[in-house]
């Protein structure tokens, strides 16, 4: 009945997908992109808290740095170049650094002290950088790449070509450019023609490759669609959804294929390899959604996104995968061949493995445990930087700046006198003390309050309450250091260095420092250190809870307690092979590679299910564990292989990307696609080979007149 259902209705479904195709590329394309750095924080911890309320109370100001080496630039040249860029939209100022010097000196801070007070912000001890200071409003914030170019084509206008822009908005715009889906279409592009071409050597027909890559991209299409219906945005994280769409898609059809040439001869042949394929199908289908919603819980905002969106994704890969597949090959009327030196290979291979099991494991266990042990090395890091290519002139200028000047990252220190009765010089003074403590720690380079623009001795008597006022309220980059008349003051400090290791213990450092103070430390610098930890903890138990998950199913679709652990080495050994040499390498583990390891379940449980599926088919039939394993290395060896094989070479591709997230997920993912092969191939075989006996299967009894004519 399915097979005369293909017949008939086959190009008809076809027809209805191509239609379908343009429209759905059309909602698709129609997806934007924030890769906006504050999506990747907590969302709901209290560190996230106290910045979202820093932020109400002091402003989004982000701060831009433009500087510049010898042979510097001439004063009245950067004086106009300060006036055009402070009048652009979404600039609330832009300071030289002879004009900060200015308004100290309007205070009566002797000159000094004032140069002194501006090293590590926009002065150098050796004097080698020339500096322009630009404070980013709400507005600017909100369209950072549009306030960085207006901040270039100023500069250019100026003719001022060797300028060096360094900051938190030049970093994050140069990686949504970096990120865009405009950007990565070229080696999507590349990552499909490989597809293309090895999917037409394991197949043999280029009218069947093709259209089964027509397939793929309806499948990522309509996730797309799903996607911008949604109202979710694409991101860095979201930007390996299409790549993991395409996999699983290719998975399913390899599979429908792998069973279609064995019954293309008989009559119900498309029924049957249906039938065949679609029960494994629908529980790795199953089991893959589970390891992806159990990453909705996190804190980190794209990694809900990315696991909803994958889900949708891997139901569309299975339903198009397996249910168009069909169609496709009775439109074109292929003709699958028989493979006979593959076939021959891989049958020394099983006899090999079934007969001699433990030569298998024992370096097969024992590689991927001494893997394991690098587990626990593992560290997480969130670098905006590490994201950029090595020879990024944004990369370069941040670094320039970095070692000669200051970090990018800072940490806000806010200040509540609450309702006692100080005075105003009082609490200048005991923010004055506040920063001398903070400046004590070694890792401090430079704060910055309102105390640092008034002379270093103070008294009511010297400066009248109006001057005062006057001094403190100021436009520009003093406004935004004090907040509910002087109840709440701002110190912003910058750090030697920013690693996450170094900033944990800096924080613990500052709060013992300064518990005295009523103060509350925040700002991008712990938002970042705290979502380190959150994307490292979240992601390892929600893998565990997902792992969990998937086993108690497994262990219900085999029927066997047993059958369902061992069914689950497999599922293991992608992820303590590849991230356990990651660990002995103490290479960091960021956001985006943290994501494979999801995907990497989903295509090893795919496997597996197939595997056992056929293996569980001998067993009830013939009751030989020897032939059943036998039996499911051949009959799901190829396909297993093929779709291993074209998915990770496919990925490849991606390596050659100069956006390091990308680049490092193409290439991680083909080492985990490989090793999930050794694990439904090597191992999970060798184990259930274990005692494994041949028996001799009996022969049905003769007929009583076939007997006769023998006996005549």
């Amino acid at each position: 009945m399915v097979s005369g259902f293909y017949r008939r209705h086959s190009l008809t479904l076809l027809i209805f997908c191509i239609v379908a195709l343009p429209v759905l590329t059309l909602l698709g394309e129609r997806v934007k992109s924030d890769n906006n750095i504050e999506t990747w924080l907590p969302r709901h911890s209290q560190v996230r808290i106290d910045y979202d309320s820093f932020c109400r109370t002091f402003g989004v100001d982000e701060t831009i740095l433009i500087a510049f080496e010898k042979p510097f630039p001439d004063s009245q040249r950067l004086t106009a170049l300060a006036s055009r860029v402070g009048g652009l939209h979404g600039v609330r100022t832009c300071w030289t650094r002879q004009q900060i010097l200015e308004m100290m000196f309007a205070n009566d801070v002797e000159s000094d002290v004032a140069a002194e007070r501006l090293l590590h912000l926009v002065a150098t001890p050796g004097g080698d950088l020339e500096t322009l200071l630009v404070v980013l409003d709400r507005d600017g914030v909100a369209q950072r790449g549009a306030s960085v170019q207006a901040i270039r084509d100023q500069i250019s206008y100026c003719q001022l070509e060797n300028a060096v822009l360094a900051g938190g908005p030049v970093v994050a715009t140069q990686l949504d450019h970096l990120g865009s889906r405009e950007n990565s279409m070229s080696l999507f592009a590349l990552t499909l023609f490989i597809c293309f071409v090895l999917l037409h050597l394991n197949i043999g027909c280029w009218k069947t490759s093709g259209a089964l890559m027509v397939t793929n991209i309806l499948s990522i299409e309509l996730t797309l669609a799903t996607v911008w219906a949604s109202g979710q945005q694409m991101n860095f994280i979201m930007g390996s959804l299409p790549v993991m769409v395409m996999v699983f898609t290719t998975a399913a059809a390899i599979h429908y294929i792998g069973h279609y040439r064995r019954e293309i001869h008989r009559a119900e042949g498309i029924g049957r390899a249906l039938q065949a394929v679609i029960r494994p199908s629908l529980f790795a289908t199953g089991t893959t959604v589970i390891g992806l919603l159990s990453l909705a819980v996190s804190d980190i905002g794209p990694i809900p996104q990315f696991a909803i969106a994958a889900a949708y994704g891997t139901v569309y890969s299975f339903l198009i995968g397996v249910f168009v597949t069909p169609a496709i090959l009775v439109a074109v009327r292929y003709d699958p061949s028989r493979q006979k030196g593959l076939q021959t290979r891989l049958e020394r291979f099983a006899m090999f493995v079934v007969n001699h099991p433990w030569r298998v494991l024992v370096p097969g266990i024992t590689i991927t445990l001494v893997c394991s042990i690098g587990v626990y090395k593992l560290k997480s890091l969130i670098d905006p930087l590490e994201f950029l290519p090595s020879q990024d002139p944004v990369l370069k200028d941040t670094l320039l700046v970095k070692e000669t000047l200051t970090s990018p990252t800072s940490i806000e220190a806010v200040v509540d006198f609450g309702q006692t009765e100080s005075s105003f010089v009082e609490r200048l003074r005991d923010i004055r003390r506040l920063e001398s403590l903070l400046s004590d720690d070694e890792n401090v380079c430079h704060t910055l309050s309102l105390a640092d623009f008034f002379p270093a001795e103070i008294t009511e008597q010297t400066f009248s309450p109006a001057r005062l006022m006057a001094g403190s309220s100021g436009s520009g980059s003093t406004g935004s250091l004090l907040a509910d008349g002087s109840r709440l003051w701002r110190v912003s400090i910058r750090l030697r260095d920013d690693s996450p290791k170094v900033l944990r213990r800096t924080v613990d450092s500052l709060r013992e420092r300064c518990a005295e103070f009523p103060v509350t430390f925040t700002g991008m610098g712990p938002l970042l250190e705290q979502a380190q930890g959150d994307i490292f903890d979240g992601f390892w138990k929600s893998f565990a809870s997902a792992f969990v998950l998937i086993t108690i199913v497994m262990i219900v679709a085999l029927r066997s307690v047993g059958a369902g652990l061992i069914a689950m080495i497999p599922n293991l050994t992608p992820i303590l092979l590849v991230f356990g040499i990651l660990g002995w390498c103490n290479y960091p583990i960021d956001i985006g590679i943290m994501m494979t390891a999801s995907i990497a379940l989903g295509l090893a449980v795919d496997g597996t299910f197939h595997f056992l599926f056929s293996y569980r088919s001998v067993v009830c039939d013939h009751g030989c564990r020897y032939r059943a394993v036998r039996h499911a290395v051949l009959q799901t060896g190829l396909p297993i292989i093929s779709s291993a094989i074209i998915s990770g070479t496919g990925l490849l591709a991606l390596g050659l990307s100069p956006f390091r997230p990308t680049m490092r997920f193409g290439l991680l993912m083909f080492c985990l696609l490989i090793a999930a092969l050794a694990g439904d191939l090597v191992l999970l075989p060798a184990f259930l080979s274990i005692g494994a006996r041949r028996k001799r299967l009996q022969q049905p009894a003769p007929s009583a007149p076939a007997a006769q004519n023998r006996a005549a």
